[in-house]
This record gives C-alpha cells, structure tokens and sequence, in this order.
C-alpha cells in the first residue's frame, strides 16, 4: 500500500486511499501525531504524544519543531540528558513513528495489503534541495521508508479539494495554508480535459506558522504575569507551561470572544484573561504579512481565481477568514472555503502516492534556479577572481526540466569537480553572492580524459524538486559516474 504523510511543524499524520476514499490511517481519538521528540536516560526515546506530555514536566530533554530547524546551521545537534542526538535522527524518528501507526492502523483494519510499500511526502511550497534531500535520506535511512517523491502541501490541499465528493472541476483555486511553521500559497486549476488534470500555475512559501503566534500570545501571558508581579522570572519550565496554555488559549478564541487561564509559576497562580481582539491585534503583523504574498501571487495571476481554499490547523483562527473577506470582496464571502484544515494535505499526498507515475496527473513548475560556478572568460582574463553562476535550470520552468552545461578539463586529472548554486535568479549569468552555495557535482571514472577534453552535463530536476544527473565525456562519448555532494546543514 502506498501513503501519503503529512510531515508537519507541530503535527504529522498519515492516510491512505482506500477504496477510492481518503483514510486517515491513524485511531479516531487521535487528532495527530504531535512532531516532538524527547530523551531522558530513565524514560529512553518518546515520539509524539508521550513525548508532548513528557516534555511539559522535563522541557530541557524535548525537541519540538524539528522540521523548521532543519536549515538551521546553528542547530545542527540537540543534547538531552547528556545524549547527543542530530536534527537526521529526530526527523527520521518521528517519521519512524508515523509509518508505525499507520502500519497498526492498516492492521487492526485488516486491509488487503499489510504492507507500506512507499510513502509520498508533503513539503512546504518552497523548501529548498537540500531540505527535500534530507528528509528523504533521514526517512529511508531512520525510519526505512521508501520515499517514493514529494509533493508541495498547498498542491496537495488542491488535489485533496478536487477530489472532495461535491467538487466542480475547471476551476481555479487559490490555496492558503497556514501551518504550524510555514505559510503556504499555491494557485492550481483542475480540468480533466486538458493534458494535465492538474495545473500548478505558482506558489510561495514565507516561514511564519502557527508557532510564531503561539510564540507572540506567550509573550502577551507574560506581560501580564508581570503586571501582578513585576519581579516574576520565568525558567524553562514556566516557558513550558506557558506555551500549553497559550496553545489551548488560541484553540479557544476560534470560538470563543475571550478566554480564562491559569498558571502556577513559582507556587503561585496567576488567572489571566485573554479577549479575541487583544490576540488578533498584537499578531496582525503576521497575518499581514502572508496576505502580501496572497496579494503577489494573485496579482501575477492571469486567470481569474473561483475560490480561496483555507487548510492548515492555523487557518482556523477566524481573523484568517476575516482578512480574506475584507481584502478580497470580488472572490464572495461563499467562495472562502475552510477545507479539511488539519486532513487535507495528507490526503493529497495519497492520492498523488497512487497517481505519481501518470504524467498527465499533476503540472507542477520548479521553485528554483539551479547553475554551476565558472570563471568567466578565463582563455581571455586567466583571471581566477572572475568567479560567476551560470543558470542551468531556471525557476519557473515546467517539471521535469533538464538543462545542459560544459566544461573543461584544466589538467589531466579524471575527476571533475563543479560548484553548484541554488537560486531565484532567472539572468543566465549572476554573481556567486546572489545564489547559495549548495555542493559539489563530482564526475569521475574518465579514465582517458585530457587537458582541454569537454564533459557534457545533463541536470534534470524531476517532479519531486529532487536533482538528477548525467554525464558524458564529448572527446571519447563515454559516460562518466555523476553525482551531487551537497553541503551539509
């Protein structure tokens, strides 16, 4: 059976098409596995909800929001209890422990197939190579799962949308994802007439999620413990009491007009009160600013958009639909839609798991420019300083994509080496400060290579974001063994 996971910030889950029908494949009492990792020397390794408990009492020992540190290159370890464990073990045991549940879950409902033959994951709209590259090997590697591909969480939402039982096909969505980390656009059309069922016609990604206002209503919390008691400190301990009760405070105003809480800090409680607008105003700023990306993309958007689809745990806070309302009178308050916030992008993800070989299922358009590091007219300058990027694949193109480059053998030596860059740069030739460096293409086993000979690479970003490669000697027209080292973070 193939999957599809929602791998989240602060929840993951897993589904499964069954039967033509999307399955969560998780018991019904559990909302999600929260994505939290935690270690002590007496207790071991806890993923999930025993870990989410465990961390309230021991926060020192509690690793949560794992996947937005995975860029990270000041968090490249974690100590717990005196154990050492790296950002690869996290992501792969939490992972680990989806597939687990899921593959319990597929027992105890005694399906056909016992088996998960691969999973397809979903990742926010614009992770980078080396992100998608990590998960996949802390997947493989962690939790032994195949990672059959990725699929971006707002496209995954759409095909979700599309597939819903009172769906209209030809039209136009725009997708709002609010998660726990990330915010999420994509504009998609469905029409099974076309080559495609499924057009992608762009996306955005700015990392602002659930987290940053859980972490502003915290800040909030404080303020007014202060004014109690203005020589309060709080210790880890207190930040980890303070964060459960802003999380369920937050909950709380998505229906409620104000909301009451207590926390014991230093043996002394502190009741507070919390209205909808004091929350709403001191994280306007936020919302703001994901509704300048709405704007962006719906402006460069040539076709006229039907509905506005909101998934995404966070995008339950009213002042979402609210800000959609107000800014967006032409699209009609009935043509908001709260869809699935919490199901919709794993089902996606699971129905692209069993469509994934169809070529004609989804058109997506690569997020990313990716070049190779040359000097510049060296024949002309031999000058090594002349260092530039030339733009081998360019954002925007249709997926897959391939583009081609040369280069030259400087001496006898069989093993090329080529810097590589990622970038949203789409000149043909811009300056090393402008992209990212991200590794190395290795070529080798060019046993008669000579100064002067020409290697042609192929460089083909496949459906996933993930890089393919090949490489051929223009000299001998043998092939040579290619791949990318790309830098750890």
């Amino acid at each position: 059976m193939k999957i599809g996971i929602d791998f989240g910030t602060s929840f993951s889950l897993p589904a499964g098409l069954i039967n033509d029908d999307c399955r969560r494949l998780l018991p019904d009492k559990i909302y999600g596995v929260p994505s939290v990792f935690y270690y002590d020397k007496r207790q071991g390794i806890m993923i999930g909800g025993s870990a989410d408990n465990r961390g309230k009492y021991r926060p020192e020992n509690v690793v949560r929001n794992v996947k937005m540190e995975i860029s990270n290159p000041s968090k490249k370890t974690f100590n717990l209890d005196g154990k050492t464990f790296n950002k690869k073990q996290i992501v792969g045991r939490i992972i680990n422990e989806v597939k687990k549940l899921a593959l319990e879950e597929i027992s105890r409902k005694q399906l056909v197939s016992r088996e998960i033959d691969g999973a397809v994951i979903s990742v926010p709209a614009a992770f980078t190579l080396r992100e998608l590259n990590f998960i996949r090997e802390a997947a493989q590697d962690e939790a032994n799962l195949k990672v059959l591909g990725f699929i971006r969480e707002p496209v995954a939402a759409a095909i979700s949308y599309f597939n819903a039982p009172a769906a209209e096909d030809k039209k136009t969505i725009l997708v709002y994802d609010l998660g726990g980390g990330t915010c999420d656009v994509a504009i998609v059309r469905s029409d099974k007439n076309s080559k495609e069922w499924y057009k992608v016609i762009d996306s955005d990604m700015q990392r602002i999620g659930g987290r940053d206002w859980d972490r502003l209503l915290c800040e909030l919390i404080k303020r007014k413990c202060r004014e109690e008691n203005p020589d309060i400190e709080f210790d880890l301990k207190a930040e980890s009491k303070i964060l459960a009760e802003a999380i369920k405070v937050k909950h709380d105003l998505s229906r409620l007009e104000n909301a009451l809480l207590t926390v014991e800090i230093e043996d002394e409680l502190y009741d507070i009160e919390i209205t909808r607008a004091e929350f709403e105003k001191i994280t306007s700023e936020l919302l703001q600013e994901t509704m300048h990306m709405v704007d962006k993309l719906k402006s460069n958007c040539m076709t006229k958009i039907d509905h506005i689809i909101c998934v995404g745990g966070s995008s339950n806070m009213p002042q979402v639909r609210k800000a959609f309302e107000k800014n967006y009178p032409d699209i009609g308050e009935e043509n908001i839609i709260i869809f699935e916030p919490e199901n919709s992008i794993a089902f996606g993800a699971a129905i692209y798991a069993e469509h994934l070989t169809e070529e004609t299922f989804l058109h997506d358009i690569c997020k990313f420019s990716y070049g190779a590091r040359y000097v510049q007219d060296f024949d002309r300058y031999k000058d090594y300083n002349r260092l530039r990027i030339y733009n081998i694949i360019y954002k925007g193109d249709d997926l897959p994509t391939s583009g081609e480059s040369t280069s030259q053998h400087i001496d006898d030596n069989t093993d090329t080496y080529i810097a590589v860059y990622e970038s949203e740069c789409t000149d043909e030739i811009y300056m090393p400060k402008d992209g990212t460096y991200i590794g190395e293409i290795k070529i080798q086993g060019l046993r008669d290579s000579r100064k002067g000979d020409e290697t042609f690479l192929t460089m083909t970003i496949d459906r996933s974001g993930l890089m393919q490669l090949k490489a051929l000697d223009k000299r001998t027209g043998k092939s040579a063994k290619v791949d990318i080292q790309l830098e750890e973070y």
